[in-house]
Protein backbone atom coordinates (compact mmCIF):
# COMPACT_ATOMS: atom_id res chain seq x y z
CA UNK A 1 0.00 0.00 0.00
CA UNK A 2 0.95 3.51 -0.61
CA UNK A 3 0.88 4.69 2.93
CA UNK A 4 2.28 2.28 4.31
CA UNK A 5 5.50 3.50 1.98
CA UNK A 6 5.49 7.01 3.76
CA UNK A 7 5.15 5.51 6.97
CA UNK A 8 8.25 3.17 6.58
CA UNK A 9 9.93 5.62 4.41
CA UNK A 10 9.71 8.36 6.52
CA UNK A 11 11.39 5.42 9.07
CA UNK A 12 13.19 3.48 7.01
CA UNK A 13 11.35 5.53 6.32
CA UNK A 14 7.55 4.38 7.65
CA UNK A 15 6.22 0.93 7.56
CA UNK A 16 7.62 -2.19 8.92
CA UNK A 17 6.40 -5.66 8.30
CA UNK A 18 2.93 -4.78 7.03
CA UNK A 19 2.30 -2.64 10.25
CA UNK A 20 0.60 0.53 10.16
CA UNK A 21 2.50 3.76 11.94
CA UNK A 22 0.62 4.19 14.85
CA UNK A 23 -2.46 6.34 14.46
CA UNK A 24 -4.59 8.75 16.39
CA UNK A 25 -8.47 9.88 16.82
CA UNK A 26 -7.34 13.19 16.86
CA UNK A 27 -4.52 15.32 15.33
CA UNK A 28 -1.87 16.30 18.13
CA UNK A 29 -2.36 19.53 18.65
CA UNK A 30 -5.63 20.59 18.38
CA UNK A 31 -6.01 22.45 21.65
CA UNK A 32 -3.11 25.13 20.12
CA UNK A 33 -3.72 25.28 16.98
CA UNK A 34 -2.10 24.31 13.71
CA UNK A 35 0.43 26.73 11.84
CA UNK A 36 2.36 25.83 9.01
CA UNK A 37 6.11 25.66 10.05
CA UNK A 38 8.03 28.37 7.37
CA UNK A 39 11.05 26.53 8.70
CA UNK A 40 9.89 23.27 6.58
CA UNK A 41 8.15 24.96 3.63
CA UNK A 42 10.91 23.95 0.70
CA UNK A 43 12.04 20.61 -0.92
CA UNK A 44 13.87 18.13 1.35
CA UNK A 45 16.53 14.87 -0.18
CA UNK A 46 16.88 11.81 1.84
CA UNK A 47 18.45 7.89 1.22
CA UNK A 48 15.38 5.81 0.12
CA UNK A 49 15.15 2.20 0.37
CA UNK A 50 18.29 0.52 -0.71
CA UNK A 51 19.08 0.26 -4.19
CA UNK A 52 16.31 2.58 -5.04
CA UNK A 53 17.89 6.04 -4.81
CA UNK A 54 16.93 8.88 -3.17
CA UNK A 55 13.46 10.38 -2.12
CA UNK A 56 12.40 13.96 -1.66
CA UNK A 57 10.03 15.50 0.07
CA UNK A 58 8.83 19.14 -0.65
CA UNK A 59 6.44 21.34 2.17
CA UNK A 60 4.09 23.62 0.57
CA UNK A 61 1.96 26.16 2.05
CA UNK A 62 -1.58 25.90 2.54
CA UNK A 63 -4.24 28.60 2.84
CA UNK A 64 -5.49 27.01 6.00
CA UNK A 65 -2.85 26.83 8.47
CA UNK A 66 -1.63 23.36 6.45
CA UNK A 67 1.12 22.26 4.81
CA UNK A 68 1.06 19.59 1.61
CA UNK A 69 3.21 17.64 2.01
CA UNK A 70 4.93 16.00 -1.61
CA UNK A 71 6.77 12.84 -1.55
CA UNK A 72 8.37 11.66 -4.63
CA UNK A 73 10.51 8.42 -5.20
CA UNK A 74 12.11 9.15 -8.78
CA UNK A 75 12.48 6.71 -10.90
CA UNK A 76 14.31 5.56 -13.99
CA UNK A 77 11.30 2.87 -14.30
CA UNK A 78 8.31 4.40 -13.16
CA UNK A 79 8.79 6.74 -10.24
CA UNK A 80 6.05 7.28 -7.62
CA UNK A 81 4.42 10.36 -5.59
CA UNK A 82 2.87 10.75 -2.85
CA UNK A 83 0.52 13.43 -1.13
CA UNK A 84 -0.41 14.15 2.26
CA UNK A 85 -2.19 17.02 4.39
CA UNK A 86 0.19 18.01 6.92
CA UNK A 87 -0.99 20.12 10.31
CA UNK A 88 1.85 21.57 12.67
CA UNK A 89 1.44 22.36 15.84
CA UNK A 90 3.95 22.90 18.77
CA UNK A 91 3.66 21.65 22.26
CA UNK A 92 6.08 22.88 24.79
CA UNK A 93 9.57 22.42 22.96
CA UNK A 94 8.09 19.78 20.77
CA UNK A 95 7.35 19.96 17.51
CA UNK A 96 4.34 18.29 16.02
CA UNK A 97 3.48 17.26 12.46
CA UNK A 98 0.14 15.32 11.75
CA UNK A 99 0.33 13.56 8.32
CA UNK A 100 -3.35 12.42 6.72
CA UNK A 101 -2.79 10.52 2.89
CA UNK A 102 -4.00 12.21 0.73
CA UNK A 103 -3.32 11.57 -2.79
CA UNK A 104 -0.76 9.32 -4.73
CA UNK A 105 0.19 7.85 -8.29
CA UNK A 106 -1.98 5.27 -7.17
CA UNK A 107 -5.68 3.86 -5.51
CA UNK A 108 -5.76 5.92 -2.19
CA UNK A 109 -8.69 4.33 0.21
CA UNK A 110 -11.29 6.17 2.20
CA UNK A 111 -9.77 4.44 5.24
CA UNK A 112 -6.33 5.43 4.33
CA UNK A 113 -7.09 9.30 4.13
CA UNK A 114 -8.74 9.17 7.56
CA UNK A 115 -5.90 7.82 9.11
CA UNK A 116 -3.80 10.71 11.23
CA UNK A 117 -0.22 9.42 12.01
CA UNK A 118 1.98 12.38 14.52
CA UNK A 119 5.58 12.62 13.45
CA UNK A 120 7.92 14.67 15.21
CA UNK A 121 10.18 16.89 13.56
CA UNK A 122 13.76 18.86 14.38
CA UNK A 123 15.17 21.38 11.95
CA UNK A 124 18.94 20.02 13.00
CA UNK A 125 22.09 23.20 14.04
CA UNK A 126 23.72 21.61 10.61
CA UNK A 127 20.21 22.59 8.92
CA UNK A 128 19.45 18.77 8.32
CA UNK A 129 15.46 17.89 9.01
CA UNK A 130 15.02 14.64 11.48
CA UNK A 131 11.76 13.12 11.37
CA UNK A 132 10.50 10.30 13.55
CA UNK A 133 7.29 7.91 14.01
CA UNK A 134 6.31 6.57 17.44
CA UNK A 135 6.94 3.68 18.45
CA UNK A 136 4.05 0.91 18.46
CA UNK A 137 6.07 -1.12 21.34
CA UNK A 138 6.31 2.11 23.26
CA UNK A 139 2.54 2.89 22.68
CA UNK A 140 1.38 -0.33 23.54
CA UNK A 141 2.94 -0.35 26.59
CA UNK A 142 1.75 3.47 27.39
CA UNK A 143 -1.92 2.31 26.36
CA UNK A 144 -1.47 -0.80 28.64
CA UNK A 145 -0.53 1.20 31.53
CA UNK A 146 -2.97 3.88 31.61
CA UNK A 147 -0.86 6.72 30.62
CA UNK A 148 -2.60 7.20 27.29
CA UNK A 149 -6.39 6.18 26.05
CA UNK A 150 -6.49 4.05 23.33
CA UNK A 151 -6.84 0.56 21.66
CA UNK A 152 -4.81 -2.33 20.68
CA UNK A 153 -6.19 -4.26 17.30
CA UNK A 154 -5.31 -8.09 18.01
CA UNK A 155 -2.76 -10.22 17.62
CA UNK A 156 1.18 -9.98 18.43
CA UNK A 157 1.72 -7.45 15.76
CA UNK A 158 -1.90 -5.06 16.06
CA UNK A 159 -1.92 -1.72 15.33
CA UNK A 160 -2.22 1.14 17.56
CA UNK A 161 -4.50 3.73 17.99
CA UNK A 162 -4.68 6.43 19.95
CA UNK A 163 -8.10 7.61 21.12
CA UNK A 164 -7.49 10.05 23.66
CA UNK A 165 -9.44 13.27 23.62
CA UNK A 166 -7.93 16.31 22.12
CA UNK A 167 -6.99 17.74 25.87
CA UNK A 168 -5.82 14.73 26.82
CA UNK A 169 -3.78 13.82 24.13
CA UNK A 170 -1.73 17.40 23.74
CA UNK A 171 -0.96 17.17 27.57
CA UNK A 172 0.88 13.85 27.06
CA UNK A 173 2.69 15.19 23.89
CA UNK A 174 3.40 18.68 25.47
CA UNK A 175 6.02 17.10 27.84
CA UNK A 176 9.96 16.67 27.47
CA UNK A 177 9.48 12.84 28.14
CA UNK A 178 6.99 12.54 25.10
CA UNK A 179 10.00 12.53 22.47
CA UNK A 180 10.87 9.34 23.82
CA UNK A 181 7.76 7.21 22.35
CA UNK A 182 8.74 8.64 19.15
CA UNK A 183 11.70 6.05 18.86
CA UNK A 184 11.61 5.22 15.34
CA UNK A 185 13.80 7.15 13.74
CA UNK A 186 13.10 7.36 9.84
CA UNK A 187 14.64 9.56 8.08
CA UNK A 188 17.23 12.82 7.94
CA UNK A 189 16.62 15.07 5.17
CA UNK A 190 18.39 18.04 3.61
CA UNK A 191 17.39 20.83 1.85
CA UNK A 192 17.37 20.51 -1.54
CA UNK A 193 19.11 24.65 -2.75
Amino acid sequence: MKFMRFAVLTAAMLFVAACLPVTTKNPVGTTVGFKADPALIGVWKGPGDPGQGDIYMAFLNGRDGTMTGLLFFPDEKNGDWEAYTLRAALLGKNHIVNANFAHSSGQVSADEAKRTFPLLYEIRRNGSLALALLDEKKMKDAIRSGKIEGKIDPGETGDVHITANPKQLDAFFATQEATAFFAKKFAVMHRVN
